[in-house]
């Protein structure tokens, strides 16, 4: 029976949908739009009272929350299909699955133990469910997957059940390496799924615990059959598909002629203040999300994606790199300028643009974007000497690097413009570049995993620094002063975990062939947090999380925790929820924090005489410009840009505006939550100096 066209939104079957069950608290299920959050409230009466345990496409997994029943329902269709009573108690019960669609032989309805090694699994067909032992440990499952008669289950490695063997009352297994772990964040959730018959894995990161903090970084990769033994590719572009990632696992979707955007990953994840869907783009590797609803946050009703229709996928090549597009070759000859153009011809402009009266060239310079104002400068000697400099003239850079070929994306807090920059060095690279910190215009990066490098993108100046030992894992990482300073360079990296008992730390001087690694045990607590450290009258300064302070000395190799200044916190905060950071500002510390939703911004400045935090209300006529990698406090030409917060966020797709917060009115602007922000990137000042 068709179901009633009023029973569900409008829309509902074009596109992906995410569906609410509430089990007994309401009786009506909630579907939200993804493209708008826009939120409707349905009355299905085959739904009363259910949870939604899973879904597989338009078929959804419900138990009732008061009862052992549990059911298949077709959401197009209304199609139930009667389950047998689950007699373990949903408290022994942990990750679960289903598997395919009931028209498929191989449908399996799959749970784990929570803490006993079990696998507890029924077809639609059966009467009764069987639980059968497994030789791994559940308690260590991060996810499940299935796909053409096999289960993935995601350890620190893979197990591959063979679903067949399941009715043999012995479940068969073999093990797969899975990708490599990244460095940045502490928390991650990872996922896996097909799309055109290839197998991805996904891994979000956090800087804290997953579902409670902002997702930081993302990594995708492809699994490749190579002369019969797996790899796992890392990929940068997902093509025309987005990728739809909730608590239950993940899919693929194409994203022709919808409105979602293509090359994107959509995520819904509870979080503190409700349930988000963060929308990682992989073209430009920015992140921003809009909350759904709050009631994820005080219970366990967690939206679903439901895909009513299936969209064909083409199984277009999968980007491993990233592209520039060649802009219109212009050369000069004696007549005046000549704009080579296959289709129109070489159009000739009868006077030598040299020619021009130079307030005239200054006016149009003053028009252009910045990439075109660098090369008006380069028509002639004497248009290079008299014209401006952009790159010379902003005074703040916001750098990402979105993609591994080397080329940059410069954006200019200041006047709300940005360019194109290839860096010499990381061009070659056939790994992902991470920025890491950033000081007088020098650069401190990582490629791949353990191989950290200096460079000046201004002058293009680049060093390569010894190879880790052991994949880059710290809190922090930060230079003295630029290499040009040899031998007085020294990169420094730090972790203490959220305990605080003990700080490990590597350095490097410029110039030695290894790095050397010390740690200490604290005498008080220390919890790190990610922020880099600052290099402040000969010494490294590190905040922690309680906002204490840790102190290296490169002379004498020591570290001490500091009893004053006093904590900021007497506990420290749930990790990722609060932003700290510290920096220099005129010859003095200051300390920052906000909350993870900037409902506060404070600032306080180190009274070095009395060793105390010091709040205060504003900071005049200074800029601070802030992020967890690099934070710059300038004084800057503009007085409007003075007493304001900068966060490295963008407005929208024109990347015009920059997030800021006002420290006098304690206000933001425009809504923080619809601000994009790049996940690779670094506030840099200028400096053309070799």
């Amino acid at each position: 029976m068709p179901r009633p066209k009023s029973m569900f939104p409008c829309g509902f079957g074009d596109q992906p949908w995410l569906i609410q069950a509430r089990g007994s608290d309401k009786e009506t299920q909630m579907f939200i739009n993804p493209l708008n959050g826009s939120i409707e409230e349905r009355n299905i009466s085959e739904m009363h009272g259910q949870l939604c345990l899973s879904r597989f496409e338009e078929w959804l997994f419900l138990v009732d929350d008061l009862s052992d029943d549990c059911f298949l329902l077709n959401i197009n269709s209304l199609t139930k299909i009667d389950l047998p009573p689950i007699e373990e108690p949903f408290s022994s019960l942990g990750f679960r699955i289903l598997t395919s669609s009931p028209t498929s032989p191989d449908c399996t309805i799959i749970f784990l133990g929570l803490e006993e090694n079990f696998l507890l699994f029924c077809h639609p067909c059966d009467t009764e469910w069987t639980k059968l032992p497994v030789d791994f440990d559940v308690d260590r499952v991060r996810n499940m997957f299935a796909y053409n008669g096999n289960l993935y289950v995601i350890l620190h490695d893979i197990e591959i059940i063979n679903l067949a063997s399941l009715s043999t009352c012995c479940v068969e297994s073999i093990s797969m390496d899975r990708p490599d772990l990244s460095s940045f964040g502490i928390g991650s959730v990872e996922h896996l799924l097909e799309s055109c018959g290839d197998i991805f894995f996904v891994r979000t990161r956090f800087p804290g615990l997953p579902m409670t903090t902002s997702i930081v970084d993302i990594e995708i990769y492809k699994l490749l059959d190579f002369e019969d033994e797996y790899i796992w590719l890392r990929v940068e572009s997902i093509g025309d598909r987005a990728f739809l990632l909730d608590q239950n696992g993940g899919q693929s979707f194409c994203t022709q002629d919808t409105q979602f955007d293509k090359d994107c990953v959509y995520h819904i994840l509870p979080c503190y203040d409700g349930e988000r869907m963060y929308k990682i783009c992989l073209e430009d590797q920015t992140i921003e999300f809009k909350l759904l609803t709050a009631e994820a946050a005080q219970t366990n009703s967690f939206s679903y994606w439901i895909l009513t229709v299936r969209r064909p996928i083409q199984n277009d090549e999968l980007l491993t790199s990233f592209e520039t597009i060649a802009c219109s070759e212009v050369c000069q000859n004696g007549c005046g300028m000549v704009k080579k153009d296959e289709n129109v011809g070489a159009v000739y402009i009868s006077m030598p643009l040299t020619n021009l009266p130079m307030d005239i060239v200054k006016s149009i310079s003053e028009q252009l974007p910045l990439k075109d104002s660098v090369r008006l400068r380069a028509v002639c000697k004497l248009w290079a000497k008299q014209l401006p400099d952009p790159m010379k003239e902003e005074p703040m850079w916001l750098m990402s690097c979105p993609k591994k070929c080397g080329t940059c994306q410069m954006y200019s807090p200041c006047k709300g413009k940005q360019f194109t920059l290839n860096l010499k060095g990381l061009s070659s690279s056939d790994v992902p570049t991470r920025l890491l910190f950033s000081k007088d215009g020098w650069i401190l990066a990582l490629k791949g995993s353990n191989l950290l490098c200096l460079m000046n993108p201004f002058t293009n100046d680049f060093h390569h620094l010894p190879i880790l030992e052991d994949d880059y894992s710290y809190n922090g990482i930060a230079f003295s002063c630029p290499p040009k300073n040899t031998p007085n360079c020294m990169v420094l990296a730090i972790f203490s975990p959220p305990r605080g008992d003990f700080t490990r730390i590597i350095a490097w001087h410029y110039g030695q062939e290894e790095w050397f690694e010390m740690q200490f045990d604290n005498d008080l607590p220390f919890s790190g947090t990610d922020n880099n450290p600052v290099f402040f009258n000969g010494e490294f300064y590190c905040l922690g999380r309680r906002g204490n302070l840790g102190v290296f000395n490169p002379e004498n190799k020591e570290w001490r925790v500091l009893d004053k200044p006093s904590p900021i916190h007497l506990e420290a905060p749930d990790i990722g929820t609060e932003h700290c950071y510290l920096l220099e500002c005129d010859g003095e510390l200051i300390s920052v924090f906000r909350a993870f939703n900037m409902e506060y911004v404070r600032v306080f400045k180190l009274d070095r005489s009395n060793m105390a935090w010091n709040l205060l209300e504003d900071v005049g006529d200074v800029t601070l410009f802030l992020d967890n990698r690099t934070s710059i406090a300038r004084n800057l030409p503009r007085k409007s840009f003075g007493n304001k917060v900068f966060l490295p966020r963008l407005h929208d797709e024109s990347n015009e505006t920059t997030f800021y917060y006002c420290m006098k009115t304690g206000m933001h602007n425009p809504n923080f939550k619809v601000f994009r922000e790049p996940y690779n990137c670094v506030w840099l000042e200028p400096n053309f100096s070799s």
